[in-house]
């Protein structure tokens, strides 16, 4: 008999016979109604666990930080190739609240959403090359990881809404995807997400959009890999 039924005084229950590989004292109570309502609660967990419910918030908080990226636009029908590199800086935001006498307290990062702020160098041709920058914030919501355009400074429309699931595992890390499409009046943009985790933090990131419309036709893949803090 489990030693935790011995010390409760409680009959041993089939309920309880190590499912789910932890002691749950909650298991043990004489009342059957919460005994069963525990049991759910934690099969539920267990579930939303393994069915990738918990990825998004996961992933957002391993990409967390400064990144270097090189991006690669390949034209499909010209065949055209062009070229953006820089970094990206993922950063949660900061707020002041007030107390009831009125008193700013001082700030508090907020886990969600974080702000993507990408700094490069676009090289349209070996003579064009222009500095470009883009902003978008990146926010869990239940078992998705939107992502919303930011312009002049404030969130404005959704652009994607990623669900995370498992992939390969490899030497280096777990692989997790999503994919997405938005579209943008006559574009159709079809997003893949790869995040490469080792542990809590991400290694690698790969963004791939295939872009096609009246006037669109070409992929876009971008590599990112994390800038080691400077001590």
């Amino acid at each position: 008999m489990d030693t935790l039924v011995q010390v409760l005084n409680q009959d041993d229950s089939s309920d309880c016979d190590g499912k789910f590989g932890i002691v749950v004292p909650p298991l043990y109570q004489k009342d059957e109604r919460l005994r069963e309502q525990c049991r759910l609660d934690l099969e539920r967990e267990i579930k939303r666990g393994q069915d990738g419910s918990r990825m998004p918030k996961l992933v957002l908080s391993s990409i967390l930080g400064n990144w270097s990226y090189d991006r690669k636009i390949v034209h499909l029908q010209s065949g055209k190739h062009e070229h953006v590199s820089g970094t990206v800086k993922y950063s949660k935001y900061w707020t002041r609240d007030s107390d009831e006498d009125g008193e700013t307290s001082s700030p508090a990062y907020v886990d969600n959403p974080v702000l993507y702020r990408e700094d490069g160098v676009y090289e349209f041709s070996p003579t064009q090359k222009f500095d470009v920058f883009r902003e978008y914030e990146y926010e869990v919501k239940d078992d998705a990881l939107e992502i919303y355009f930011v312009e002049g400074g404030k969130r404005a429309h959704m652009f994607l809404s990623l669900k995370f699931v498992p992939t390969v595992e490899e030497e280096g890390g777990q692989w997790v995807k999503a994919t997405s499409d938005h579209l943008c009046i006559k574009d159709l943009y079809s997003a893949t997400f790869r995040v490469r985790l080792y542990g809590l933090s991400a290694s690698e990131i790969i963004i791939k959009y295939r872009v096609k419309g009246p006037a669109k036709d070409y992929e876009s893949t971008t590599i990112l890999t994390p800038v080691a803090a400077v001590s």
